[in-house]
């Protein structure tokens, strides 16, 4: 059992009695983290890669631990299959942009789905008119509609674009069947496993999609910060993304050559100080056990759920059975951004609205929704408080 690690989290020590159910959103920071930021802009920096002084190939060895250790962590082939970006939102832009220059034909179809979040929706827009977009339904539960995906993966199907788990219910989603019909047909998945990767367990090679993409912040890391898994016949295949420092062989005034691998996507100086960062949170998240994270935070959802469904006038958008750390909801006769505020008079951080989310809440017709998620720093305390709130909340908004 995880024991209560508010003490690694220094906003804890300035606001003691905060009850953080927004970690969807952005997880707070750990103090390693945070140090390890400090530390390498206070003592540590340099330019890293072009360097022959001390200073600079010190960091530029930390920096390339850091991708090791960012390999090691979802199991991938090769650290060279992986590829910092400014943000997972960039990454699944450079996947989009990069095969609509050296992939897609027009007429093309690219399969998403009614849960994605923008990030995997709005790149697609942006090269739409090249490809076709066809999108998977999802249930009344919130579920993702298995089969209405699967009969829509054809020989016209180019791309599989899809989430990991929701960001509106955390519904996990399986691959078993996906994979199998879009091998068939030798289709190529891009997962964005923004939401997933903090909580579970991921096995790249044994998932085997071809892009998959997560977020520094939301592992108790820096902003600024994406994470960009690529096969190698990708990386062999597609053009760089940007053009700068970093990714050239040879430059002439008129034309110019680029490094092959990995470096030919990583233009300019990179993000330094944020990929040290996102080491010493790795280095956390394997201290505590990404698997007694998981158990840990499931426990506390579904103490939350078991509570909340008590409530008749409380809905809950999703099936528990399936689903890890995020609960939507909405309260009868309550909008959701009257409750988030009156939840803030006490000291409770929830998110509302579409979460970025708006096909997913326009399936429900609803304009949006409340959303609490919990990290490893909260506990069955914060949940009875939570509770205990929204009851209080409703009483003031309903008398």
């Amino acid at each position: 059992m995880i024991k209560n690690l508010k003490k690694r989290f220094p906003v804890f020590k300035k606001n003691k009695n905060l009850v953080f159910f927004d970690t969807a959103a952005s997880a707070l920071k750990v103090d390693t983290m945070i140090n390890a930021v400090n530390e390498c802009y206070s003592y540590e920096y340099a330019n890293i890669h072009r360097g022959i002084y001390e200073l600079s190939s010190k960091l530029t060895k930390r920096y390339e631990d850091s991708r090791l250790a960012v390999s090691k962590f979802v199991n991938s082939p090769s650290f060279e299959n992986i590829i910092f970006t400014k943000s997972a939102t960039e990454g699944i832009n450079l996947v989009s942009s990069c095969l609509s220059d050296n992939y897609f034909n027009d007429g093309d179809e690219v399969l998403l789905t009614s849960l994605e979040h923008h990030a995997n929706l709005v790149p697609w827009h942006l090269v739409s008119k090249k490809i076709k977009i066809i999108s998977a339904k999802i249930k009344s539960t919130g579920e993702l509609d298995y089969n209405d995906l699967l009969d829509k993966i054809n020989s016209k199907t180019k791309l599989i674009a899809i989430t990991h788990m929701s960001n509106v219910t955390g519904s996990i989603t399986n691959f078993d069947e996906i994979k199998i019909k879009a091998n068939k047909f030798n289709v190529p998945i891009l997962i964005d496993g923004c939401q997933y990767v903090p909580h579970k367990k991921l096995n790249i090679q044994e998932l085997d999609p071809d892009f998959y993409v997560f977020s520094a912040h939301k592992l108790y890391g820096p902003s600024g910060l994406g994470i960009l898994f690529m096969k190698s016949k990708w990386i062999d295949r597609l053009e760089p993304y940007q053009g700068g420092g970093s990714m050239i062989k040879n430059v002439d005034t008129d034309s110019s050559t680029y490094l092959n691998g990995f470096q030919k996507f990583e233009a300019g100086t990179p993000p330094i100080a944020e990929v040290i960062g996102l080491s010493a949170s790795l280095d956390f998240i394997n201290e505590v056990g990404i698997d007694k994270i998981y158990e840990y935070e499931n426990e506390l959802t579904q103490y939350a759920y078991n509570l909340m469904i008590k409530s008749n006038d409380i809905k809950i958008y999703g099936d528990f059975s399936n689903q890890t750390s995020i609960i939507s909801f909405n309260i009868d006769g309550i909008h959701f951004n009257d409750l988030a505020m009156l939840l803030d008079k006490k000291n409770i951080a929830i998110r509302t609205g579409h979460h970025c989310a708006q096909p997913f809440m326009k399936h429900f017709k609803i304009s949006g929704n409340a959303r609490m998620s919990v990290g490893v720093y909260n506990t069955k305390d914060d949940i009875d408080y939570f509770i205990k709130s929204i009851h209080e909340v409703k009483e003031i908004l309903k008398s």
